[in-house]
């Protein structure tokens, strides 16, 4: 159970305002996972045992650093975030310092323990991935047998204890209709919302997209466009369809906002205890900014060249279609991590945004 603890950790930090305040930390707690998925964008290795990760000690210690440049919230992530073996005392030590807390995890992993110390700890928000309605589908994309039966064991405590729960799929063509019937099994569950993620030709998404078993940007909007037109029959449970703000309709904009990913304001951790944008550092070692056992978070996070090149640059330098389009200042070009793995460019057109653009489907009254 997590008991919120007022004793201070170690020495307190000066609070500071700095012009880009570290709003949240990305944990990638364990590099390993007990699944394998075949379009992980970042490839953990796998493992069905407990990691170590990054020390407790250290992590708590960088964490109340960057408390002293803003931050407010956490993504527990990994790999998979339930394999870390410290799990239970990272969740409490969050709760006692006030910080939101969001986690996304296979599912495969609950138990009531660690669903009591999630609950006493007001976790913010759980996302679960699910890649389908049926069984054979979701193995296949996830590698293992039998996951689609304990991630729905897991769902369905979650649901016992109470939790208003997010359940994320990700589209490709193998489980593309699969989402009518993803919808009435999240219903069925009790979430709160459903996210349809799009596929990103990262880590092992690479070999989906060589194999052609990706959705090409026009299929992906037109099934965006029917999840749309069946909003009203999805009744209390929110279905996000995750594509650029671009190629989203003026209704779901009005409704959503523009919900990107800011990278100005968050930095990733990995379980080596290296700095990154986000998670790509652990594929791509030049995204890496120094590690917590040597550096300062708050160094980093002012001084790093990456990141202030990135502040003095976005969206100003943005290339391609992302250049010229009118919600660039909002976006600032979505993923950058993606950018670069594709192109070695922080600042290369988002590779959906430029291949919609390049067919002559990119809208017109969102060009500047």
């Amino acid at each position: 159970m997590c008991k919120i603890v007022n004793k201070p950790y170690g020495r307190r930090m000066r609070a500071r305002s700095p012009s880009y305040p570290l709003a949240s930390l990305y944990l990638y707690l364990s590099d390993q996972c007990n699944l394998f998925c075949r379009h992980c964008w970042i490839s953990p290795g796998f493992s069905q045992s407990a990691t170590n990760g990054i020390p407790l000690e250290h992590l708590k210690k960088t964490i109340l650093e960057a408390k002293t440049i803003g931050l407010q919230s956490v993504k527990l992530t990994g790999g998979e975030p339930l394999l870390y073996r410290h799990i239970n005392a990272l969740l409490t030590f969050l709760a006692g310092e006030g910080i939101a807390v969001i986690i996304e995890t296979n599912g495969t992993l609950f138990d009531r323990h660690i669903l009591e110390t999630l609950q006493s700890c007001q976790v913010d928000q759980i996302s679960v991935s699910l890649d389908a309605a049926t069984k054979t589908i979701h193995d296949e994309i996830r590698g293992v047998k039998e996951c689609f039966d304990r991630a729905l064991d897991g769902l369905r405590l979650l649901s016992e204890y109470g939790f208003s729960f997010q359940i994320i799929m990700t589209l490709q063509r193998k489980n593309s209709q699969e989402i009518q019937a993803l919808v009435s099994l999240a219903k069925e569950l009790g979430a709160g919302s459903l996210k349809i993620n799009h596929l990103v030709p990262c880590g092992r998404g690479k070999e989906v997209f060589r194999n052609r078993e990706n959705l090409r940007p026009d299929e992906l909007i037109l099934l965006y466009q029917t999840v749309e037109r069946e909003r009203s029959s999805h009744g209390d449970l929110d279905v996000i369809f995750d594509l650029p703000v671009a190629l989203r309709s003026i209704e779901d904009i009005k409704r959503r906002g523009t919900i990107e990913c800011n990278i100005l304001n968050i930095l990733g951790i990995l379980a080596s205890g290296d700095f990154s944008i986000c998670g790509i550092g652990q594929t791509i070692d030049e995204l890496r900014m120094g590690n917590l056992y040597q550096n300062s978070i708050v160094d980093v996070w002012e001084n790093n060249r990456i990141l202030v090149d990135l502040r003095e640059s976005l969206p100003r330098q943005l290339k391609g279609v992302c250049g010229v389009c009118l919600f660039k200042f909002q976006c600032l070009g979505a993923c950058r991590a993606n950018a670069y793995a594709l192109n070695k460019d922080l600042y290369a057109p988002y590779f959906l945004c430029q291949e919609t653009y390049d067919s002559g489907r990119f809208p017109v009254s969102r060009k500047v």
